[in-house]
């Protein structure tokens, strides 16, 4: 523990890094349709009956996301847009938007060092991570979306970190 406590802004830094790189791996599938008499060729996966999927990163989601959310408030702003059919579209914008929240509260730890909220906020934005990761891995029908490997690290990191987090925090509560 005390070893955990002298060494966590570098394991906060690896957390950081190693949750970019499953950010940036592949996340979901981009479906073409393909008969199945002809074959998926490389990058695309042949998915179900006459469809291929080309993987795309948790970024390009998460982009894709953002924009949606940004056309949303730009038409409410400016009135073009009603807000009430929208409610789908500004729901999962806004489950993407916690899913990049451990980013923010790590970089924050990292940058303003430890204080109790601080530390608190991260393990609640690290908890709910896990959740939305793992409701959205196990969303996933069976078959080629189970290699998506990016998802899988995200839950593993997420949960890893909250584990660590909170043996820092009960830890600290013991010396104090």
């Amino acid at each position: 523990m005390i070893w955990m406590n002298e060494h966590k802004r570098a394991l906060r830094v690896a957390l950081l890094i190693l949750l970019l790189v499953a950010i940036a791996g592949p996340w979901a599938f981009d479906q073409v349709n393909v008969p199945a008499e002809y074959p998926c060729t490389d990058p695309f996966v042949r998915l179900e009956g006459d469809f291929c999927g080309s993987p795309l990163s948790g970024i390009w989601i998460l982009s894709a996301v953002a924009g949606a959310l940004a056309n949303i408030v730009v038409g409410v702003v400016t009135g073009t847009t009603v807000i009430t059919g929208r409610a789908r579209e500004i729901f999962i914008a806004l489950l993407g938007l916690l899913i990049i929240l451990p980013f923010f509260s790590t970089l924050l730890l990292i940058i303003r060092g430890d204080s109790r909220r601080r530390l608190v906020f991260h393990i609640v934005a690290l908890g709910v991570a896990v959740g939305l990761g793992l409701l959205l891995v196990s969303s996933y029908p069976a078959g080629p979306f189970w290699r998506l490997w990016g998802p899988w690290l995200y839950v593993g990191l997420t949960a890893t970190g909250l584990i660590l987090e909170a043996a820092l925090l009960a830890a600290r509560r013991r010396l104090a």
